[in-house]
């Protein structure tokens, strides 16, 4: 069931996907997601790592965020315009590993370590299949084969989530441990996921990715800058864990 800033958020994406160019960006920055973001973690866990099954765990979930990094780069190539790198500062994983003091960029040691970046990719993996849902639904009205791409990469991210819980259970050093960083990582995912959106609602609508007039992307601005004062923009899982 979609609720309201779901529902708006989605209104949004179809917007977005009703040029190629928009289509281009959304799906070139989802490309650099999968190939610059979170693969950074894995060699790194590895290391600490000393289960065979969870190693083939962690291998799998890497050459799957290779995959997906391909096919999204192919779906954007598809779209037949430019492609521009994606800039800094709209990178959502890179704006985490800042706000975390570094879980990409910093050595990851110990059990702890691994429990604290498997906990990460946990809250990564949860906004990726509630985004995921509503861009297949943007595309699945405008590029069904990208739709279809879409929801395959949902499906393993789903997938990812049981590989999150496994392995940051196995090396927390207790369940209570785990729930907490988890909630906490969990809040600290939404602020940045505000303050990426907001910047991303600026850059596209400036270079034109956004299909609407001046009106139109007034009342867009002023729609997230009300949202924003709502409260920050959790996914499901969150609230789902506050209901348990």
């Amino acid at each position: 069931m979609t609720n309201v800033r779901d529902g708006l958020q989605l209104r949004y994406l179809r917007r977005m996907v009703k040029t190629p160019a928009g289509r281009a960006f959304l799906l070139n920055q989802l490309a650099d997601a999968e190939s610059n973001g979170e693969n950074q973690v894995f060699e790194a866990v590895l290391s600490n790592v000393d289960d065979p099954a969870l190693q083939k765990m962690i291998e799998k979930h890497r050459a799957d965020e290779v995959r997906h990094a391909q096919l999204y780069h192919e779906a954007a190539v598809r779209q037949g315009v430019p492609l521009e790198p994606v800039p800094a500062h709209l990178k959502l994983i890179d704006r985490l590993d800042r706000a975390v003091g570094g879980f990409l960029t910093q050595p990851i040691t110990g059990a702890r370590g691994v429990m604290e970046a498997y906990v990460m990719l946990q809250v990564i993996e949860e906004r990726a299949t509630s985004q995921f849902t509503l861009l297949e639904r943007a595309f699945r009205e405008v590029d069904p084969q990208t739709a279809d791409v879409v929801a395959s990469i949902c499906a393993d991210e789903e997938r990812h989530l049981l590989y999150c819980h496994a392995i940051s259970k196995r090396y927390a050093p207790d369940e209570a441990t785990r729930l907490e960083t988890l909630h906490r990582y969990r809040e600290l995912e939404a602020r940045c996921f505000a303050e990426n959106s907001e910047a991303l609602m600026q850059h596209t609508q400036a270079r034109g990715y956004f299909s609407g007039g001046p009106l139109v992307k007034w009342f867009w601005r002023n729609l997230q800058a009300l949202g924003r004062r709502q409260g920050l923009p959790y996914t499901a899982y969150f609230a789902a864990a506050q209901a348990a």
